[in-house]
């Protein structure tokens, strides 16, 4: 069963059909790739899968369907850890896919265009052929039984074990003959042998005719009506009997333990074709995503360092939306030479962290090889991807949430290069304003100037927009476009209530100055008692710091004016009033 989480990158991008396609993917997600001719080649057998209609792919999709899990499966038979049932399905499903591919190899030949698929299905039935001989010489019914004494259908290659079977036939055909002795001893031409409870060869008499037994033969067990009894011969030949058949259970497991190293001997020839299989199914699930409509096929930049996105989508919000199609997208715009970082502000809820998510989701997607949720794109190659997002504390380690905020950002610090995408989401909030504003400007000021990585950064705090006019080449402000609806003005004070927001999630230049968090609390419910008390303080709040502005702008003029003027004592008399 698939256990993706709900809305994650994975839970996207996994349309696999087998156990071992779908590690594979997760492998894929969490270890894109970096180099351009590689993902380029998984580019061109995602876009000849998704638009080739030839019958070969769709046979080869059909052959992943329903297949037990190989990788484990071999893993199981390496470490001799396998059941004989489990080593049957393994290798009968392995015999089955090397037949059926290797059917196929003409019309793979003529009809695959792509490096990488053909590269991939003319090399896995060689790989697969060994699993025949494993195959053939297996006895079927004893496998799936697990009876391993009759596991194997010839014994050629076993003298061991044809030894000791012919010692059993051979103990087998002096019990058999015995019948010709002992009916002649009981005048009874059609006695034969009888089982019970897993007792064997018992000679089975009525006891009105208990008479004409040989006081010689051992009484076995006995009911109202019948005896039952072993003659002397049958006794020792029935221990000799279950002597060898102990001994063939030990030279079988030996034997098997054989075997088994023998298919170990060929583990990793296998493990590379499950390999092939697993990129093949891995590649299909590609195309699945891509065909889920507006995706495109990302030019991949090898010398030259951007993200360059039209009608950018947030992929797994995209897919929950479904045919809905009201996402509304954006576009990105980031050069390692120019303009690398972008301050993004705007009211909370108005869909800043979704835009960040869905940049660095699509880069992910773009170096899997994967199409992208965009109308089109170029993307350079990243070496990595770093974010702080989120704000929770580590009560086990006795860190706060800031010092974790901190802790995470110290580590981007520490391995960011101009190479990477690296995403704060406003950073500094788990502390004092004025702390926390001057810790992301001075951190956000170091990305900038001296790691000189693609940024995005996510604020509240508008003095950090002013790094666009110290870095004007490299820095640009954008924020989360709304619509502000203003209560009407009342002349009760009583009467002041939140503005009301409607948010318009596109991306556009600029900065906002507020947050305009009352409109979230109004969202989430909370008491219009305590919001239209919010509403006061706040504007209570917003005046006070309005004021002091003003002043400290009539103070620096005053003093402008006075220091360059003749009159010391009018100055004195300005600040008074």
């Amino acid at each position: 069963l698939k256990t993706h989480l709900f809305g994650s990158l994975l839970w996207v991008l996994d349309h696999t059909r087998t156990p071992f396609g779908r590690r594979l993917m997760r492998k894929w997600v969490s270890q894109p790739l970096m180099d351009p001719r590689s993902i380029c080649d998984r580019q061109d057998a995602v876009q000849e899968t998704l638009e080739s209609h030839s019958l070969t792919l769709n046979s080869i999709r059909s052959l992943l369907c329903h297949l037990p899990d190989l990788e484990r499966g071999i893993c199981s038979i390496y470490h001799k850890k396998s059941s004989t049932q489990e080593f049957y399905l393994i290798c009968s499903s392995l015999s089955h896919l090397a037949v059926e591919l290797e059917a196929l190899l003409p019309a793979i030949q003529s009809q695959i265009r792509s490096v990488l698929l053909r590269r991939l299905l003319l090399d896995t039935p060689h790989l697969l052929a060994p699993a025949h001989n494993f195959l053939k010489v297996l006895n079927e019914k004893a496998a799936k039984s697990g009876n391993k004494s009759e596991l194997f259908s010839d014994l050629s290659g076993f003298p061991a074990l044809q030894e000791r079977t012919e010692q059993i036939q051979t103990v087998l055909s002096a019990i058999r003959d015995h019948r010709k002795e002992i009916r002649l001893t009981l005048k009874a031409p059609a006695l034969d042998y009888t089982t019970v409870s897993g007792q064997e060869f018992l000679i089975e008499v009525k006891n009105s005719l208990s008479s004409v037994v040989p006081s010689d033969w051992v009484k076995i067990s006995s009911t109202k009506t019948v005896g039952r009894y072993h003659s002397p011969f049958l006794v020792d030949q029935y221990k000799k009997l279950q002597q060898l058949r102990e001994q063939l259970h030990v030279d079988s497991q030996r034997e098997w333990t054989g075997f088994l190293d023998q298919f170990g001997e060929q583990y990793h020839t296998m493990k590379r074709a499950i390999s092939h299989l697993a990129t093949v199914d891995c590649l299909f699930s590609l195309a699945e995503v891509a065909k889920q409509g507006d995706y495109c096929r990302p030019t991949v930049c090898e010398n030259e360092l951007q993200i360059w996105i039209r009608d950018g989508r947030h992929p797994s919000i995209d897919l929950l939306m479904g045919e809905q199609n009201q996402y509304v997208p954006n576009h990105t715009e980031l050069q390692g030479d120019g303009r690398r970082t972008m301050i993004i502000t705007g009211p909370n809820m108005g869909g800043k962290s979704s835009y960040i998510r869905q940049v660095a989701l699509i880069c992910v997607m773009a170096q899997v090889g994967s199409y992208v949720p965009a109308s089109e794109a170029r993307l350079g190659i990243l070496d990595g991807i770093y974010t702080r997002m989120g704000a929770s504390d580590n009560i086990y380690k006795g860190r706060s949430t800031f010092m974790e905020e901190l802790a995470e950002a110290s580590q981007i610090i520490s391995h960011a290069t101009e190479r990477s995408l690296v995403i704060l989401d406003e950073l500094g909030r788990g502390t004092s304003t004025y702390d926390g504003m001057a810790i992301a400007y001075a951190t956000l000021e170091y990305f900038i100037r001296d790691v000189k990585s693609l940024t995005l950064f996510v604020t509240h705090y508008p003095p950090l927009c002013e790094l666009q006019w110290a870095y004007p080449q490299h820095v640009s402000t954008y924020q989360m476009a709304f619509l502000l609806n203003e209560p009407n003005t009342a002349t009760d004070a009583d009467e002041l209530q939140p503005e009301f927001l409607t948010f318009l999630y596109q991306l556009t230049e600029g900065a906002v100055c507020r947050s305009y968090g009352l409109n979230v609390a109004r969202l989430a419910h909370i008491p219009h008692t305590i919001l239209r008390s919010a509403a006061h303080k706040a504007r209570e709040l917003e005046t006070r710091v309005n004021d002091r502005s003003c002043t400290r702008s009539f103070y620096s003029s005053v003093l402008y004016v006075q220091f360059n003027g003749p009159d010391l004592r009018e100055f004195h008399v300005a600040v008074e009033k």
